[in-house]
């Protein structure tokens, strides 16, 4: 026996209320207008809210639990429909279908043991259509690779140039749920992420091939580096956790770029002393490696020497100047001027010069001190000095042999 309420929802499902318009009319025939807008306005309110019943009874009439599965290609799927009150229940589906059940029942389980309908719609209905409910599944299906590549042309990569990255991933459902997402690994291993990409194609249930691009211009810090995709399908709660995720291949860049001096300290003037020697190494970053050629100040300014270092020994005054060295491949060149002012030690000079006065003091010093000292302790004595004198007293006394005077 059905209720009131079921006999209208059944009604307004078949449409035997086709507008309020036309429920008006019959009630208001050959009243006012006045009468007939304000039965207008009450019958179409009356509908309305005879049909948010019936959507409200229908949505409690049967319920599906789980209400959304996520199912991988080819496995088993299963879902229950219940109705509080025994009714007769059926699975329409293109898998797994079940029809209206000879009694009624409470509960009635649709299963399949490898879902491979792409489409498939499965739905739980009453007997005459009275509830009507949809399972909501999602079959899924991992790529089979994921490839990255990129435009050949220059090939190697050259500094400044832009490139079109292209990610491929290859028989992928649903393709709407999948995100690529372009990484960068530079040579201490640390990943940079460059992009994220998703398409909209929610309609979309069957296997497809998925292309994602990217612009990217590279550095000379890039050289080394390696480039890849990472393509995962985020299929919600529902889905498998952590969402998977496959990569692609890792693409090693060669980056060629020009020279760059790296000559430590760098472009600078010195000085050096006369005699020492002189050494100047020239060094630079380059891909491909560079060659070197350094200018002289005393050469021909048409003239180089091909070689990094710069070596001097016993420099002179006259190799003070610019020396510049060029670092050269076939993307450009750098160059780097050293001043180098060569100067005279004159303190080794002056020492030696000191030396020689003092010698010089000494020997003087010498001769005067001896020249002085012979005048002073020998003098000069004349013969008539060392003869005794003859005193006027001229007694004689001999005293142990020596004669003495007396005055």
């Amino acid at each position: 026996m059905l209720s009131l309420s079921t006999v209208f929802c059944k009604a307004e499902r078949a449409h035997f209320f086709n507008s309020s318009n036309r429920i008006a009319e019959y009630f208001t025939e050959g009243r006012s207008l006045l009468v007939r807008w304000k039965m207008e306005i009450l019958i179409g309110l009356l509908i309305s809210s005879l049909s948010l019943y019936c959507d409200f009874t229908d949505a409690e009439c049967l319920v599906i639990s789980p209400a959304r599965l996520v199912v991988k290609y080819g496995d088993p799927a299963s879902s229950n429909c219940s109705s509080d009150t025994p009714v007769e229940i059926g699975w329409e589906s293109t898998q797994g279908g079940v029809g209206l059940t000879d009694k009624e029942v409470k509960i009635l389980n649709w299963r399949v043991d490898s879902v491979t309908d792409w489409e498939n719609n499965p739905k739980c209905f009453t007997d005459g259509g009275q509830c009507e409910k949809q399972l909501d599944i999602t079959v899924y299906k991992l790529p089979d690779s994921v490839s990255i590549s990129y435009r050949k042309y220059p090939d190697p990569m050259v500094e400044g140039h832009q490139y079109l990255l292209q990610c491929l991933v290859q028989n992928i459902a649903p393709i709407g749920r999948l995100r690529v997402t372009f990484y960068k690994v530079n040579t201490t291993g640390e990943q940079t992420e460059l992009d994220t990409q998703q398409k909209a194609k929610d309609n979309i249930n069957t296997p497809e091939n998925g292309t994602y691009t990217l612009d990217f211009t590279p550095g000379r810090d890039d050289d080394g580096a390696q480039l890849l995709c990472s393509a995962m399908l985020d299929l919600g709660p529902e889905g498998p956790q952590p969402p998977p995720v496959m990569d692609s291949n890792r693409l090693n860049i060669n980056v060629h770029y020009k020279p760059q001096i790296t000559m430590s300290p760098g472009c600078f003037s010195m000085s050096i002393t006369e005699g020492d020697t002189l050494s100047l190494n020239c060094s630079a970053n380059g891909n491909p490696a560079p060659s070197y050629n350094w200018l002289l100040p005393q050469a021909d300014p048409n003239t180089m020497e091909e070689r990094s270092v710069v070596t001097i020994t016993d420099i002179a005054k006259s190799h003070s100047g610019d020396y510049t060295c060029f670092a050269i491949n076939p993307l450009g060149n750098s160059t780097c001027t050293v001043n180098v002012e060569v100067t005279v030690d004159y303190l080794p000079i002056i020492a030696g010069l000191a030396a020689a006065v003092v010698v010089i003091l000494l020997v003087v010093s010498c001769f005067t001190y001896s020249s002085y000292y012979k005048h002073r302790r020998m003098g000069h004595y004349q013969l008539k000095d060392m003869l005794p004198r003859q005193h006027k007293n001229k007694h004689v006394v001999q005293h142990n042999g020596m004669d003495q005077s007396f005055m």
